[in-house]
């Protein structure tokens, strides 16, 4: 590999820059990072592991035949030294031909590191969208990749920690620096006369990635193993080849048990319970992923508190982790978007017309009404046959219910605390929720559960039928027939996920 495109090399160095880049194209060859005739970003911050990065990428374009962009994120985090260090990444795009997008995007306060990692996870994603770019590369070292596998152990993420930043991610983030160590980077930029700049922030100890490079690790290190970034980081190879394997048998189990619904994600607990531990761990946190798209901010503590829902199958239970609501109620647990339910308005009321089919608010189902000579005289709505599954079909004597001849006075509306009902068969009244008790309704099902009322008297409730005092026997000659079909429990998470997340 020619070193003199390198700028300003020095003949003393030329044994040691051919390592560094024979050492980065194997690994970007060993991952397969890079494919011909490929557009890729580099992200360049102006510190030294990007700098470093662009210039091993740029001398390494012919090999990999890619070519360059260079992408710069300014935060305005620290003034003029910000504006600084987008100049300093201009003129070095400029300096050797590249084209460069910069993003100007200030992280709102709180979590400010997690914020302003959002703000250019969001970038990248629209450079790669808008500018067709395959990949883009980050320049994160070996050292990096220690401080994440310890930072991530202190945090308590438990095994799955380990398995540290990965070479290339699912949203096509490439990092080639990562078997090489800081150290390594800096020395050879400064032997080759490469100039970078440094964030003065790095300095600040009361970031606690900054404690754990500038002390933590170097204690540890000097007290215990000279050799722990290497080992750090070697565990997270290794476990992220575990962490694939564990990965694919969850994902296998999410597909056999899983029910999709409005709701969320549903399991049947018993279903659970001959799991081994560790794969039931990793299947939590599969649907975890499946809801929010990500895991952050989940812990060990979070996924094993959803598990102690799943301990008994009697009765309802409920934990809230970030971003997830589960509950469960008579043997399944639902996981749901936090907030989901508690931002559905709860009331709903409509009129029903004969002939007209009613579609129910919250995907709570459809209703149609007929008027019939007889019961016998129509085995189903018209409307209804061609899904004849999940149908309730109730007759009432239209005399009865509507002695004045007009059915004006029907409406379909959510279940109501303290709502009584008399079924046919039945010589007293029930309150509803303790049918829902005795027939095992889920609670998740209840908020939005149909009613039809005429007048303010219960006329039908879904499952549990008509009422006692209007329904049709055989010598009723005015029937008013409704036909109820449930919604198709299968839904789309992913538009809950753009929509209450």
């Amino acid at each position: 590999m020619p070193f003199n495109e390198i700028p300003q090399p020095g003949r003393r160095i030329s044994l040691l820059a051919l390592d560094l880049i024979h050492n980065v194209a194997a690994y970007i060859r060993q991952h397969r990072m890079l494919a011909p005739a490929q557009r890729i970003g580099v992200a360049v911050s102006g510190g030294a592991d990007s700098v470093v990065l662009l210039y091993l990428l740029y001398t390494l374009r012919s090999e990999f035949a890619t070519q360059l962009s260079v992408l710069h994120v300014n935060h305005h985090l620290r003034g003029h030294e910000s504006d600084a260090d987008e100049s300093f990444v201009r003129s070095l795009a400029q300096e050797l031909g590249l084209s460069i997008l910069v993003e100007h995007a200030k992280p709102s306060a709180g979590n400010v590191e997690q914020n302003a990692r959002d703000l250019r996870r969001a970038f990248f994603a629209r450079a790669m969208a808008e500018h067709n770019l395959a990949r883009i590369a980050l320049g994160h070292t070996r050292s990096d990749q220690a401080e994440t596998v310890l930072f991530r152990l202190l945090r308590g993420s438990g095994l799955t920690g380990l398995a540290g930043m990965r070479a290339i991610t699912a949203d096509n983030l490439i990092r080639p620096l990562l078997s090489s160590t800081r150290t390594e980077i800096r020395e050879w930029a400064a032997a080759a006369g490469i100039h970078w700049r440094e964030d003065s922030s790095n300095s600040n100890t009361a970031f606690t990635r900054n404690r754990l490079r500038r002390e933590t690790l170097p204690a540890l290190s000097h007290l215990y193993n000279p050799n722990l970034e290497a080992l750090l980081a070697q565990s997270a190879d290794l476990a992220q080849v575990e962490e694939d394997y564990w990965n694919q048998q969850a994902a296998a189990l999410y597909a056999q048990f899983a029910n999709h619904t409005h709701f969320g994600v549903q399991f049947r607990v018993g279903s659970l319970a001959p799991v081994h531990l560790a794969l039931r761990r990793r299947l939590i946190r599969h649907a975890i992923r499946h809801l929010r798209g990500h895991l952050r901010g989940i812990e060990f503590e979070h996924v094993d508190s959803i598990l102690r829902l799943c301990q008994c199958e009697e009765g309802h239970d409920r934990v809230i982790v970030p971003g997830v609501d589960a509950l469960r109620s008579f043997g399944q647990l639902l996981l749901s978007p936090d907030g989901l339910r508690a931002s559905q308005q709860r009331d709903y009321a409509m009129d029903l017309k004969p002939g007209q089919p009613c579609q129910l608010p919250f995907q709570a189902g459809y209703l149609l009404l007929e008027r019939l000579n007889s019961p016998e005289a129509a085995d189903i709505c018209a409307n209804f046959k061609e899904e004849q599954q999940n149908l309730e079909i109730c007759d009432w004597d239209g005399d009865l219910i509507a002695p004045a001849g007009t059915l004006d006075s029907l409406q379909v509306r959510n279940w109501r605390p303290g709502d009584v009902f008399q079924r046919a068969g039945r010589h007293s009244s029930e309150k509803i929720k303790t049918l829902f008790q005795s027939s095992k309704v889920f609670l998740w099902e209840r908020k939005h559960w149909p009613v039809v009322t005429a007048g303010s008297q219960i006329v039908w409730v879904r499952q549990f039928g008509g009422a006692a005092s209007v329904s049709a026997s055989s010598g009723s000659r005015n029937v008013i027939r409704l036909v109820y079909r449930q919604n198709n429990q299968s839904s789309d998470l992913s538009a809950v996920n753009s929509h209450h997340l």
